[in-house]
């Protein structure tokens, strides 16, 4: 009976170590497992990092040159701007503009210098505020207050003299 006893208790040993080991090879397939899906996720993640430094890499490319295409339009833009009355079809007199770049490009005294020299009359003579723009540029918000001030008639002439105060080395401006 003794000996019954001890080898149920075997039996039941082994059957308690077929099963731990049974539990520690699943343990060990889902710890393999969970290491194959870690490495897939590291080499995805490396990959999405490369992908993503060269997309970077190109919309910093594509960003720069879009910047220097800008900046070169702006260039050509103010170079433009000084050299509009010496363009062939300009049709004002070029020693009859002043270019004033800000809030407006010209200011045209259109026939000044002819009728100044006799050669039209005052009648001829016109003031023109003039705005270059290029390509879609459009009025910014003062250049289109100005051209409203001006359709307005909202224009004058005022000529400024400055007194000096030789007592007190002070300066002031008249208007008339």
């Amino acid at each position: 009976m003794n000996n019954t006893i001890l080898l149920l208790t075997i039996l039941v040993a082994l059957v308690l170590l077929v099963l731990a080991v049974q539990k520690i090879l699943a343990q060990n397939k889902t710890i393999l497992q969970s290491e194959r899906d870690i490495a897939n996720i590291q080499t995805a993640i490396t990959q999405q990092q490369a992908d993503f430094e060269v997309e970077l890499e190109q919309k910093v490319k594509d960003a720069k040159k879009r910047s220097n295409n800008m900046q070169r339009n702006v260039l050509k833009g103010q170079i433009g701007e000084q050299f509009t009355p010496f363009i062939a079809d300009f049709p004002y007199n070029p020693s009859d503009c002043r270019f004033l770049g800000e809030p407006i490009d010209y200011m045209i005294f259109q026939n000044l210098h002819a009728c100044s020299e006799g050669l039209a009359d005052i009648e001829e003579v016109q003031i023109i505020i003039a705005e270059v723009k290029t390509g879609n540029a459009r009025l910014n918000a003062r250049q289109k207050i100005i051209k409203q001030a001006v359709q307005n008639g909202q224009v004058s002439f005022k000529e400024l003299r400055i007194k000096y105060c030789e007592n007190t080395e002070n300066m002031t401006v008249l208007t008339s």
